[in-house]
């Protein structure tokens, strides 16, 4: 038996799940924790989670933007790595990454536990980044695109990683896409349908884990 962490920013985002779940008898023990939106409100809240309990998997989901196309727009994805992109320093026009300053901090994380499942492997595996300021500018995400080898970007993905690994438990982080990351259209996204996507992908995984 595990006990499982599921960490969202919203309650609407893991809604569905989280209501069937409240009714259903599972072999393992779910808790969920909605952080809100950011990465320092996210940092804290899950600091302090972990202080309180220990956890066997913490599973970070969510909704994201997708700088490529070759995603669908309610895909489900699996984050294989993720960057606090902002983390930097500018000299004149060119960004100078948080690594080559020599300064003490955490930038990178890469070091997700891997479930050896099925439905988890099949998911597409992506190189995340988490930002303060969500891009919707064609100047600034081709300029962002230049310096970040990256697919999706979140405003919590790299937090909690850093967490995590610093509190030495495993985790996992998938995210359903939303929308492109273009100029700012609201009409062409499609949170409805990411949001289904996640609580049914995430459904998928913890069955898979309950056998």
């Amino acid at each position: 038996m595990m006990n499982i962490l599921i960490i969202t920013a919203t309650e609407e985002e893991i809604k569905l799940l989280k209501k069937k779940y409240s009714i259903i008898k599972k072999k393992h023990t779910l808790t969920f924790l909605h952080t809100g939106v950011g990465m320092s409100l996210t940092a804290y809240a899950v600091t302090k989670e972990l202080l309180k309990k220990k956890y066997d998997l913490v599973i970070n989901a969510g909704i994201a933007g997708s700088f490529s196309k070759k995603i669908n727009i309610g895909e489900l994805v699996a984050v294989q790595s993720d960057v606090f992109a902002e983390l930097g320093a500018e000299d004149d026009a060119q960004f100078i990454k948080f690594p080559e300053l020599n300064l003490p901090g955490y930038y990178l994380f890469q070091k997700t536990k891997l479930i050896s499942k099925p439905y988890y492997n099949s998911l597409k595996k992506v190189k995340a980044a988490t930002v303060n300021k969500v891009h919707g500018n064609t100047t600034s995400i081709k300029t962002f695109l230049n310096i970040h080898d990256v697919t999706i970007e979140s405003m919590e993905g790299a937090a909690v990683a850093m967490v995590c690994e610093l509190e030495k438990t495993p985790y996992i982080q998938i995210r359903s896409i939303s929308n492109y990351v273009t100029k700012r259209n609201k009409k062409e996204w499609d949170i409805a349908l990411a949001v289904k996507n996640l609580n049914e992908g995430l459904q998928k995984i913890l069955d898979e884990l309950d056998e």
